[in-house]
């Protein structure tokens, strides 16, 4: 179809449709006549686009999210976080303008706004306005990322009934290091999110399918060596034990392992293994000093429970975590409390 049908169909107008093919998001072929041809998976494309530009995304947030489709939630969660601190920032001038008016006099003139204090313009009043408008919980995206490799499942209302529950006692869980999570997690790229979520699928793929669990176990302890061994790793791990790492693993083991069984056979059949698994390794005299050398070098930051309360589970995955390959200075940087 020409552009003309396309606006007709969709009700952009001709310069938005040829914005979007310029952009490289449309590509439609061209005809005889050297003008575009649309197909209707074109048009399908600038529905998409009209609705996403309608919330408010910005036009290389719909690249990324046309590169990584699967990340949909996590560019919609992180534009309201952002749409949250705007917010919060205008609210906070706002406050301080009031203040303005109230102080000055009727006839102020610019020279005035001298003979006041610095800080009313330097430094904004804390406002957490935005938080109390109701939008959906960053809990929910959260979750999303900590069990991803477990989502590739047909959604049905019983299961997001499940899925709402799970939100909802990861929120009880982590308390007041959500906000923390949530805050490092909105600083990494689309790029970051995809391959961490790539690579955790991966793994506990090949957990559920393998026959023999020695070549898991073999794995763990080469993760174990390697963290041993790698500074970084240990910088990054020591950093965030006690804000993410270790909550991470107390939310498995709260009510979400009951429910997260009924959402997924593939977690239950995984969770089943993995407990195998770290109970063999704690268990295998050749491990101990590799453990010993482990709580040694972490400064008494890791903890060997029994099966899954171990941070042995958290060894398992730290390499392809979401923060393992952030440099440990940014992820400092991204710690700082904001100001909004």
């Amino acid at each position: 179809m020409r552009v003309h049908e396309a606006c007709k169909k969709t009700g952009l107008s001709r310069k938005a449709v040829h914005f979007y093919i310029q952009e490289g998001l449309v590509c439609p072929a061209k005809n005889e006549n050297g003008y575009y041809d649309l197909s209707e998976v074109d048009l399908k494309t600038l529905k998409i686009i009209q609705r996403l530009r309608r919330l408010g995304l910005p036009i290389e947030v719909i690249h990324e999210a046309f590169r990584y489709p699967i990340s949909l939630n996590f560019f919609l969660h992180r534009h309201v976080y952002q749409q949250k601190q705007k917010i919060n920032e205008m609210a906070a001038q706002l406050e301080v303008i009031r203040y303005l008016l109230e102080s000055i006099p009727c006839n102020a003139t610019p020279e005035l706004l001298l003979k006041l204090p610095r800080q009313h313009f330097d430094e904004l009043p804390k406002n957490r306005l935005a938080d109390s408008l109701g939008v959906v919980s960053d809990a929910r995206m959260i979750a999303i990322l900590l069990l991803a490799p477990f989502l590739d499942i047909e959604v049905d209302p019983y299961r997001q009934f499940l899925w709402d529950r799970i939100s909802s006692e990861l929120k009880v869980q982590f308390k007041e290091n959500l906000t923390v999570l949530q805050q490092l997690i909105y600083h990494l790229s689309a790029q970051q999110i995809q391959r961490s979520t790539e690579a955790q699928y991966a793994l506990f793929l090949r957990l559920s399918q393998g026959d023999s669990l020695e070549p898991f176990e073999a794995e763990l302890l080469n993760q174990c060596q390697l963290l041993s061994e790698d500074e970084h790793l240990q910088a990054v791990w020591l950093l965030l034990y006690e804000l993410i790492l270790r909550p991470t693993l107390e939310f498995y083991q709260s009510a979400l392992l009951g429910l997260m069984m009924e959402f997924s056979d593939r977690f239950t059949l995984c969770m089943q293994r993995l407990e195998t698994i770290l109970e063999n390794v704690r268990k295998n005299p050749k491990s101990l000093p590799l453990i010993e050398r482990l709580t040694t070098t972490l400064h008494g930051k890791f903890q060997i429970g029994q099966g899954l309360d171990s941070d042995l589970f958290l060894v398992y995955t730290f390499s392809c975590s979401l923060f393992s390959s952030c440099p440990v200075e940014q992820l400092r940087e991204w710690l700082k409390p904001s100001p909004y």
